[in-house]
């Protein structure tokens, strides 16, 4: 009978070890990973220009959005210049006004004049900045503000395909570093 009694106490150990060695292993953590973060709302993308590339693409967007024929473009060095047209007497007479550019922390862009010519006549600023308040065709996230003497450009606003917007990040034209951030919905 020793025989059976050892045979069973081996038995029972051997379930014991099971049964310990099974318990220990529910308890140690699983090799599978914590589940992901959910994923971003939005994608950002950060968008260098050149001066070149950028007044292309402005001059684009604007032949391209604009309800009607505009007579003026956009050219940019160390400034941004609007060159353009206006009616004055029945006839027409070159008109230049000239931009710095500055980055608010919100992304948009603030155009400063810092200097203007309409043929060779010198206007007041705010008297130009009002005549092209009026009589241009600007898109609506354009703002002439001719009181400050600037024009804002809400980039967030600029109408781009199903909820995409732009922010501006960095400007200066004088190194031709001009960057910007690109948002695109995650669910698009």
């Amino acid at each position: 009978m020793n025989k059976w009694k050892s045979l069973f106490f081996i038995l029972m150990a051997v379930n014991l070890i099971i049964l310990i060695g099974s318990f220990i292993l529910m308890l140690l953590p699983s090799d599978k990973k914590k589940p992901a973060d959910p994923p971003p709302s939005e994608y950002e993308l950060n968008v260098t220009s050149t001066r070149e590339s950028l007044s292309a693409f402005i001059n684009s967007y604007l032949e391209k959005k604009s309800s009607t024929d505009h007579d003026y473009k956009i050219e940019i060095d160390d400034e941004v210049h609007i060159v353009g047209t206006i009616r004055a007497f029945s006839s027409t007479v070159d008109a230049t006004v000239s931009f710095q550019p500055t980055v608010k922390e919100n992304g948009d862009v603030v155009l400063d004049v810092t200097r203007f010519s309409i043929g060779k006549l010198n206007v007041p600023i705010s008297a130009v900045l009002k005549y092209m308040d009026q009589y241009y065709d600007l898109p609506n996230f354009v703002h002439i503000l001719s009181n400050a003497k600037e024009i804002r450009v809400h980039m967030s606003e600029m109408p781009l395909e199903t909820g995409q917007y732009l922010k501006a990040k960095r400007i200066n034209l004088k190194k031709d570093q001009i960057e910007f951030i690109y948002y695109q919905p995650a669910s698009v």
